[in-house]
């Protein structure tokens, strides 16, 4: 759905896309395939993780093939493990970044299995670990078997209602604005921020639509996002396009109608919504059935 999205909005090689809720990291995938640079901004340091190992390791994947043996040596007690020494001891001497990076995920990934499923830790390591490498391996391959000029990336943490760019340098926007009334983020991956040394009471005042209680939250989350559209309006170029793929939330009982006001609100900021496509959502029908793609474009102030 995001290349399709992309190429619809006509971005070519070389242009720049934002995400400001890049979440897992589709949008910057789809963008370096197609040679489209990309800004990627979300304020879960998890989102940013996970989204710089899906674009960043395939520029370190020997360095990532020399480092297993080290690392998965301390898996479990073993002759080649006598001092005792763990996963952890060995993924902090890695010095490159974007390695280093790469297996603290493949620990997290763990980590989740074991708390989510109930599988042993090492051996949801291992498995992941092999899974995350021929991943590389397969995505260097093809870029080499393709010729590919893979798209600039550039993902950190920051905040959707405060971007950190100047007006009007964005060609395009692809989006998902998180569905914090429907879905809580911090509590749904709590074992990973714990992880990562963060209190959970802190972080959650920095996410969008799981801040206050009862009616105060998805009011808290439309003031958020009416910053964020603004922000949006501001980074986009004239005559360009930003696409936010959202869907209408169940919270306490009533359909909170964040469609509507997100059409509303960004018509009346300067945007013109040029389509709205339904699409359903599959495994969250508890939540919420459906979800539109809004195509909006930025219309020139007079």
């Amino acid at each position: 759905m995001i290349r399709a999205l992309l190429n619809i909005i006509g971005l070519e090689q070389g242009d720049t896309v934002l995400d400001p809720f890049i979440g897992s990291g589709t949008t910057g995938v789809e963008a370096q395939l197609l040679g489209i640079n990309c800004i990627g901004i979300d304020v879960s340091p998890l989102c940013v993780l996970q989204s710089k190992i899906k674009t960043e390791s395939i520029d370190v994947q020997l360095q990532i093939e020399e480092w297993k043996e080290e690392v998965t040596k301390r898996i479990r007690p073993s002759l080649y493990n006598l001092e005792g020494k763990t996963i952890d001891d060995a993924i902090n001497l890695i010095h490159d970044e974007k390695v280093k990076n790469f297996y603290n995920m493949a620990k997290l990934v763990a980590i989740s299995d074991n708390v989510r499923r109930g599988r042993e830790f090492s051996n949801a390591f291992l498995k992941n670990l092999e899974l995350m490498i021929s991943s590389v391996n397969d995505y260097v391959e093809i870029v080499k078997k393709l010729n590919l000029k893979l798209g600039k990336t550039d993902i950190k943490t920051g905040d959707s209602r405060a971007l950190p760019l100047n007006n009007e340098s964005i060609d395009g926007i692809i989006t998902s604005p998180p569905y914090s009334i429907a879905l809580d983020y911090v509590s749904n991956d709590a074992h990973a921020l714990k992880e990562l040394g963060y209190d959970l009471s802190d972080i959650r005042e920095e996410f969008i639509g799981v801040r206050g209680k009862g009616q105060a939250r998805p009011n808290l989350y439309n003031d958020d996002m009416k910053k964020s559209l603004e922000e949006m309006f501001r980074v986009l170029k004239p005559e360009k396009y930003v696409v936010i793929v959202i869907g209408n939330a169940t919270y306490m009982g009533q359909e909170v109608k964040t469609v509507e006001f997100t059409i509303n609100y960004a018509e009346k900021i300067g945007f013109k919504l040029v389509k709205n496509i339904d699409k359903i959502i599959f495994g969250l029908y508890n939540v919420m059935q459906k979800e539109n793609i809004l195509i909006f474009q930025k219309m020139r102030r007079r």
